[in-house]
């Protein structure tokens, strides 16, 4: 299974412990009809996925997971969000209109 997202907002959370070490990739993303879910990279994961960097880009994933949203900070109204996982592929996808910036 694919998708194409639009990453509407990125952040990453520094661990308290390790001063400048990212512990997290977090997104929310804007799919094809505007609904939104939110996404993370976990830290074992978070080389590969360094590419993901600018909010606004276009992406398709395929192989990623779905779970249940049990982080403290819930940022849409879905109870589910998406994890990369070692298997998912990220790539930039080109068109603009296919999906709005908010």
């Amino acid at each position: 299974m694919s998708i194409k997202v639009r990453i509407i907002h990125l952040w990453k959370p520094l661990s308290f412990e390790k001063s400048k070490e990212d512990i997290t990739i977090e997104m929310v993303f804007m799919e094809e009809k505007n609904g939104k879910i939110q996404a993370t990279v976990k830290k074992s994961l978070i080389k590969q996925f360094v590419r993901l960097h600018t909010e606004h880009q276009l992406i398709v994933i395929t192989n990623f997971g779905v779970t249940q949203n049990n982080k403290n900070f819930i940022t849409t109204q879905l109870p589910y969000m998406i994890n990369f996982i070692l298997s998912t592929v990220a790539n930039d996808y080109k068109d603009e209109l296919l999906i709005p910036l908010y």
